[in-house]
């Protein structure tokens, strides 16, 4: 059981959104993650971005606005990174965050910039690569998945963060969600 429903405290999850990038990658972890606590959209301005998808998004935050110290979890969608690859705030960020043990999520091309960031050397990753074959990979505080690998990341990213009441909602959750199954 979860340090956090053991505790009765809710894990609010924050999610880096900028221009182009992929809201598909993220909805299910998003969704599961709402089941203990909000989802709060931190972008590096107020401005509205727009998804690959095409929907305008403004972020509930500015990444100036955040207490990194309260963040218990961080999911980096994949897109266009063009615009926030080599950002110094971001970099920092991230860096902090793992120093301090938060969980990182980064799918599809958000593994790059944590990559930047240094925290992925001498750890198991995955990334779009040809060379990685894994749809996702756990290590310790930080998953990685492939933008095809959307669903094992969401629900791993629960598993990380002992979301599941038991063994049998997070079997009752991947029959669901991976295979399809109502039952």
């Amino acid at each position: 059981m979860s340090k956090y429903m053991k505790a009765g405290v809710n894990i609010n999850t924050h999610v880096l959104i900028y221009d182009g990038f992929v809201n598909f990658e993220i909805m299910l972890a998003t969704y599961l993650m709402k089941t203990q606590g909000e989802i709060i959209t931190v972008g590096l301005s107020s401005e509205m971005v727009n998804s690959h998808e095409g929907f305008a998004v403004k972020p509930q935050k500015e990444i100036k606005e955040v207490d990194w110290d309260e963040v218990e979890v961080l999911i980096i969608p994949g897109g266009d990174i063009g615009e926030i690859e080599g950002n110094k705030q971001l970099t920092s960020i991230i860096k902090k965050l793992d120093n301090n043990g938060k969980y990182i999520g980064a799918i599809c091309s958000a593994v790059e910039l944590i990559k930047q960031a240094g925290i992925l050397e001498g750890r198991e990753y995955t990334d779009n690569h040809r060379n990685h074959v894994d749809t996702y990979k756990v290590s310790r505080n930080i998953i990685t998945a492939k933008a095809n690998g959307y669903v094992d990341f969401a629900i791993e990213l629960g598993k990380m963060l002992n979301i599941y009441s038991d063994k049998e909602d997070y079997n009752e959750t991947v029959r669901f969600f991976k295979y399809f199954e109502n039952n």
